[in-house]
């Protein structure tokens, strides 16, 4: 795969076993792109496959082999890495030019690639078919400090599928890797960056952080494939990214589905599971507050300004298990995270030609710095008028994710002077009288005055469960908000 001084056109497709044969396929035949990251395992489908595997099945998600062999006559090494637009236009798409990258070989990426290429071979086609271990420590869990789990695995990072991809490889198969890996893989390798272009894979970080909540980044919050299945032939609202050399971006979305792309969709999306100003990826740690986000046109987002901090010394090892109430059987999954030394953490990549390359960790790491803002913020105007009784959520957005074994609650509006009243008010006291269920719980309030929002991220104690739905119905709560605010009359 030869680099090129063209943007990447990265889409992302979050399917599920349950979502119909052809979503791949029509995403595809409805945008022009380079690679497809294919996502397709959330917690409960890590769970569902290590019961699978303990029964005989496969450790890898079948559904794969239906989505990708929709596909196949798009597939190709043609379209990423050349110099040209392609025959398509500015997406550089040439029929059969598309690369595939997923996450879907979970417990037996090897499994799954052998399953590719033999599916591939029956209809004629040759498919060249990289895999990555899948970073699987389950046997190891309790002396990582994880406990007794059902499943447990290392979240790599973006060189391994670089390096695939480089060594021609059209579909790329992975493990659960880091919620960033399979864009910023795709990027290293369309780019030829390096470990050291810090900045440019803090960019592409950005851009897998917004781009892995599926729909989300348009406004469709049901991350499936079938949201707008009654009313539009492809599929609803799936994110495109184009990526340029220096890791700035836009993120827009395929022409043909329903969502928009705004500053607040993508606000959102980058809010989910973030603490303080920095976000560590296995590869690079992203400032958050670094980030610039601007509405370029019509669903288009240019992301910008990222700037990058060496590699965190630890990467996160993740392990999962049923536990406490809630689901449809109710056995609600449950994780915990805890660190893993960089040096301890590396992994190996089989090429399409059979080769296995162990992929180096970071020469040169540091420890991750303060959560809070490198740079002190100092408030500007806030608005005036006659107090209203007003929801939350009729002036901001609310975004919760999850942050190892906690959860961040990120409060975010659209307005500077909105946010410095929100930065006013939503103090950690404020926060515990909104959201009494936090009593007892650690936690630390943290301000992103770039994104307008302010993040509150609480843990429960050691050993305890974090509560189903903490904070989901912090939008409805009322406060007295600014008449000017609320652009109404005092």
């Amino acid at each position: 795969m030869t680099t090129s001084p063209r943007p990447l056109r990265i889409g992302n497709v979050s399917a599920s076993r349950t979502d119909r044969s052809s979503a791949t396929a029509e995403f595809l035949a409805a945008a022009s792109l380079d690679v497809l990251a294919l996502d397709m395992l959330s917690d409960e489908a890590m769970l569902d496959l290590a019961e699978q595997r303990a029964a005989g099945g496969p450790g890898y998600e079948r559904a794969a082999l239906v989505q990708i062999g929709e596909c196949l006559d798009r597939l190709g090494a043609g379209g990423a890495g050349g110099d040209g637009a392609g025959e398509n236009g500015a997406g550089g798409n040439r029929a059969g030019g598309v690369r595939i990258v997923t996450n879907a070989g979970a417990l037996d990426p090897a499994g799954l690639a052998r399953e590719l290429r033999a599916l591939a071979a029956d209809k004629g086609v040759e498919l060249a078919v990289a895999h990555l271990d899948p970073g699987e420590v389950t046997d190891r869990a309790p002396a990582l400090g994880l406990g007794d789990v059902d499943v447990a695995t290392v979240r790599h990072g973006a060189f391994g599928i670089a390096r695939a991809l480089t060594a021609g490889a059209v579909v790329v198969v992975t493990g659960r890797v880091s919620r960033e890996a399979l864009v910023a893989g795709a990027a290293a390798a369309h780019h030829g960056w390096t470990p050291s272009a810090l900045d440019a894979l803090a960019g592409s970080v950005a851009v897998g952080h917004v781009l892995s909540g599926g729909p989300g980044a348009t406004g469709v919050v049901d991350s499936t494939t079938d949201v707008t299945r009654t009313t539009d032939p492809v599929t609803g609202g799936y994110p495109i990214a184009e990526i340029a050399d220096d890791g700035c971006s836009v993120i827009t979305r395929h022409p043909s589905a329903f969502g928009s792309v705004t500053v607040g969709t993508v606000t959102d999306q980058l809010l989910d599971g973030v603490a303080g100003a920095r976000y560590a990826a296995p590869d690079v740690v992203l400032r958050l507050d670094s980030l610039r986000l601007a509405q370029e046109g019509t669903d288009r987002v240019r992301i910008s300004g990222a700037r990058g901090e060496q590699a965190p010394p630890v990467v996160a090892v993740v392990g999962m298990s049923r536990g406490g109430q809630g689901g449809p059987d109710g056995r609600r999954p449950t994780r915990v995270a805890r660190p893993l030394p960089q040096d301890e953490s590396g992994h190996t990549v089989v090429l399409p030609d059979g080769a296995r390359v162990r992929v180096p960790v970071p020469r040169e790491t540091a420890p991750i710095g303060p959560g809070e803002l490198p740079v002190p913020w100092s408030a500007g105007a806030v608005p005036g008028g006659e107090p209203v009784a007003a929801t939350l959520g009729s002036v901001a957005g609310v975004r919760r994710g999850v942050v190892g074994r906690g959860v961040n609650i990120a409060v975010w509006t659209w307005d500077d002077s909105a946010f410095a009243w929100l930065a006013g008010e939503l103090t950690a006291e404020r926060f515990r009288e909104l959201v009494p269920e936090l009593e007892g719980m650690d936690t630390r309030l943290y301000l992103l005055p770039n994104l307008r929002a302010v993040n509150l991220v609480a843990r429960p104690p050691r050993g305890e469960v974090l509560r189903p739905g903490l904070g989901a119905d912090l939008a409805a709560a009322r406060l007295e908000i600014p008449g000017e605010l609320l652009e109404v009359g005092p």
